[in-house]
């Protein structure tokens, strides 16, 4: 079996970042923001400093971390604490680790293809699989999905495919630049509660649901990765981190703990930030009145 069931996501406490509380009301019949107090402070209290000199990393919900370059994946504490290593040099270098489900990490593999399953120790979970097995060796983005099962863009012919378990396809999109009417470079993809985030720089992010059926655009272009965790969508750009309400459609944003920060993550109550050649884990607390 090669994908295997995940359990049941945590419960994730959405995170507010130094913002204002917000209120509505119509004033003339139009819908203004109204802040009702001063925006709390952040609080930033660093826990740690990981050297990171060059790579991707990622985080899973137990607050774990996932360093790789090359071909090698390296798997720590919040706290820095190395757990466990991986590499395998057959494949060529890792493009990309999803690590949304601790117990089962999906690592991908662009060049060849190829996908690795590993488990919450960075062993092998059942055998390597190449898309090309499947009828597309030109999938350029992989990721988990709901159900044990894997999601792939098929950069050959524009598509979204959803493989089962079985290695079955289960759901398959069609020419999205045809359906969508937008022409597509898409270059990071994941799933979270049952929805399928696809980002094009160029174009913003497209959300699918879970049969692969178009959603909606989220007018955000330019990132490199984002995350999403509860109703909340994550990113820094220009040293400040964004937060984009999905739900709200609202956006705020505040000051990075560090002027050059690169990419930031959000686990609870921490903050992953890529500042440098370090990877530096910080803990956040707000003030209620801004001192």
């Amino acid at each position: 079996m090669l994908f295997k069931r995940s359990p049941k996501a945590i419960s994730y406490w959405p995170l507010a970042i130094g913002l204002s509380l917000l209120c509505l009301s119509f004033i003339s019949g139009q819908l203004s923001v109204v802040s009702s107090q001063s925006p709390p402070a952040t609080h930033y209290n660093l826990l740690c400093k990981i050297p990171f000199a060059g790579g991707a990393f990622t985080t899973d919900n137990l607050q774990n971390i996932y360093l790789y370059r090359g071909s090698s994946l390296k798997k720590y504490t919040s706290t820095g604490t190395l757990l466990y290593s991986y590499s395998d040099e057959s494949f060529g270098k890792i493009t990309s680790v999803d690590a949304n489900d601790p117990m089962k990490m999906l690592v991908f593999y662009k060049d060849f293809p190829e996908i690795v399953l590993l488990d919450n120790t960075l062993s092998l979970n059942g055998n390597p699989f190449s898309p090309a097995d499947a009828g597309y060796p030109l999938s350029t983005l992989a990721c988990l999905s709901h159900d044990n099962g894997a999601w792939l863009y098929d950069a050959q012919n524009l598509q979204l495919i959803r493989l089962d378990v079985n290695l079955n396809v289960t759901q398959k999109t069609g020419n999205l630049a045809q359906a969508i009417g937008i022409e597509l470079n898409p270059d990071y993809m994941f799933e979270y509660d049952n929805y399928l985030y696809l980002s094009d720089s160029a174009q913003g992010i497209l959300v699918f649901d879970s049969y692969g059926t178009y959603y909606k655009t989220i007018p955000i272009t330019g990132l490199r990765t984002f995350q999403v965790r509860g109703n909340d969508l994550f990113y820094v750009s220009k040293n400040r981190i964004h937060t984009f309400h999905l739900k709200t459609i609202m956006e705020d944003e505040t000051q990075a703990p560090d002027t050059l920060a690169s990419e930031v993550r959000i686990e609870k109550n921490l903050l992953y930030e890529r500042y440098n050649d370090t990877l530096r884990v910080y803990d956040i607390s707000r003030s209620p009145t801004g001192k």
